[in-house]
Formats: C-alpha cells, sequence, structure tokens
C-alpha cells in the first residue's frame, strides 16, 4: 500500500543546466542491462549472474547469492538480519577517487512479513589516504574529511506502516544536531525538496512489500569550499521523488564520492526499532550499477 499520495514529480533533474529524463538514462542504451558495465560512465555494475560476490572490495555477515526470487535472470543476492544471531549483512565497493556527481542503482525486494531495519544504502565521500573515513562517524559532525548519504525507509517511530518511508540520511558539513541527545546523527530529507521536508507527510513515498522496485539516488558536490550549491535526489521506480538543493558537503573539492555500501543492517543495540522486531527480516538486492550519471531502471531485451 502507498503512503497518503504519491506525488507526482517530472522525472528530471537539473544537473548543470541538464534535463535527466527517466527514459533516457543510461540504462536504456543497454536493453537487460547487458553490457553496460563496459560504459565509459559506470564505475561498478553486479547483476550476480556470476553466482558469487567477488566483484566486491568487502562482504560480511549472511550475504549470499540465490536462486529464489530473482527480479531478472537466474540469480539476486539474499540479506537476512537474525535476531539474536547477527545484525545483518552488507558489501562495499569502492571506486577511488571518485567524483563529484554519483548516481547509484539497485532493485530492492522485501519480503511480505517485513517490518523495519536501521540502515540501508549508501553513497559515501572517503579521503583518497584513507578509503574509510567516512566510516564509523556514527553521531559526530564531518570536519571535512568525509560526507555521505544513505537511501533508506524510515519507520518514524512506529507512524509509517513497514518498510518505512524513503528518505536521504544525510551527513554534511553544515548538517544540524540533535539537540535532545546533542549528537549529530544524520539528517533526514523526506520528499519532495528542495528543503529537508518532514516525516509522516502527505507527500510520503512507502515502498511495497513483496514486490521489485527499482531504488536510485545521487550525490553531486558543492563546487567550492564556501558554497552550498551541492545537491542529492532519489528515485522509485523511475520517478523523481525527492530533490534536495543547497547543501555544502565539503570544504576541500578534492573530496569525491568513492563508495557504494549496500547494507542491510538492524538488530543492534541501537537499534530505535527494538519493539517491532521479528526472528527474522530478508530483503533481496539485484542489478546494481554505480555510475557519474544518470541510470534509470532497467529496460526489457526485444
Amino acid at each position: 500500500m502507498w503512503g497518503l499520495a504519491f506525488i507526482l514529480i517530472p522525472a528530471f533533474l537539473v544537473i548543470s543546466g541538464s534535463r535527466l529524463h527517466a527514459a533516457d538514462g543510461l540504462a536504456a542504451k543497454y536493453p537487460g542491462d547487458v553490457d553496460i558495465e563496459k560504459d565509459p560512465a559506470v564505475f561498478f555494475a553486479d547483476n550476480f549472474e556470476s553466482g558469487d560476490m567477488k566483484k566486491w572490495d568487502q562482504v560480511r555477515g549472511p550475504v549470499l547469492i540465490t536462486e529464489a526470487k530473482p527480479c531478472t535472470g537466474r540469480r539476486c543476492v539474499q540479506i537476512k538480519m537474525t535476531r539474536g544471531q547477527n545484525t545483518g549483512g552488507d558489501a562495499i565497493k569502492w571506486f577511488m577517487p571518485g567524483a563529484d556527481a554519483v548516481y547509484a542503482r539497485v532493485y530492492v525486494k522485501f519480503s511480505p512479513d517485513y517490518q523495519y531495519c536501521h540502515h540501508f544504502v549508501w553513497l559515501g565521500a572517503n579521503q583518497r589516504t584513507n578509503k574509510w573515513s567516512a566510516f564509523g562517524k556514527a553521531g559526530l559532525k564531518p570536519n571535512g574529511t568525509y560526507y555521505s548519504t544513505g537511501m533508506e525507509p524510515w519507520f518514524a517511530w512506529g507512524k509509517n506502516p513497514p518498510p518505512g518511508e524513503l528518505n536521504l540520511y544525510t551527513y554534511f558539513l553544515d548538517m544540524e544536531v540533535d539537540r535532545k541527545m546533542n549528537k549529530y546523527w544524520g539528517n533526514s530529507f523526506f520528499p519532495p525538496g528542495p528543503g529537508k521536508g518532514q516525516a509522516t507527510g502527505e507527500q510520503r513515498i512507502l515502498p511495497r512489500l513483496d514486490q521489485w522496485q527499482c531504488w536510485e539516488f545521487m550525490i553531486q558536490a558543492n563546487t567550492a569550499p564556501d558554497k552550498a550549491d551541492g545537491k542529492q535526489a532519489m528515485w522509485l521506480d523511475g520517478k523523481l521523488v525527492g530533490e534536495f538543493a543547497g547543501i555544502r558537503w565539503r570544504n576541500d573539492l578534492d573530496l569525491k564520492v568513492n563508495c557504494f555500501w549496500l547494507e542491510h543492517y538492524g538488530y543492534d543495540g541501537g537499534d530505535p526499532t527494538k519493539q517491532f522486531w521479528r526472528d527474522s527480516q530478508t530483503v533481496w538486492v539485484g542489478d546494481v550499477v554505480v555510475a557519474r550519471q544518470y541510470i534509470g531502471p532497467r529496460v526489457n531485451r526485444e
């Protein structure tokens, strides 16, 4: 079931004076995503048909290749969180030195009985000399050596039905502090923008359970240390659902987006969804593409 309203935003994003249409994304040039990894704009692509996770730099936890429930082809990835046993699983891909604008697309399917997770898919900017500089910074305000954003479903303390509403969970130079805890938790950006918006509003976007959907999000860095002209945006099934401007990501122009983190995380000690935990929660993932331009949904082969 969708939220109170599925907002009809034109499916384009204005970047450097050009319009990006869903029908004109990178995927439109490669029906079935065949050979999309060979495009010079693509940093990384994995449809998991290889049957292994060797393309990824690091894989942790119950990240399994499966032939059950694939969105296309024969295989996809299953990541299960099991209560009392683990906090989910993840896979990381770095593409150094990166770029000022990076887009990530991933197909996602939640189990029909899914509740909520803590964190999900993520793009990060790390120092060239320290690929981990954007990791492990929860609760801290960025100091100019990293920035990040994650496309996540937000449960809003149970006010949203599972799996939660789409938002971008963001760490950047000028982020706001949580005044109740005096911590710099990621600032959430809710559709449609250009400001941060609010949770559980009439224009919330709720992904479906037990159905494959195309998730895509991007970061565009600011052009000067003192300019808040950076952007971020997210799409669901090729529709632009949130576009957010006026962000100062960095004060060092050499700090570029260079990491994609496929993360299904929860059941940890600090997880705010404890009262909603089930014994296990499963998500399936397919057809990952990371590129320096808009990708768009996969186009079927004729």
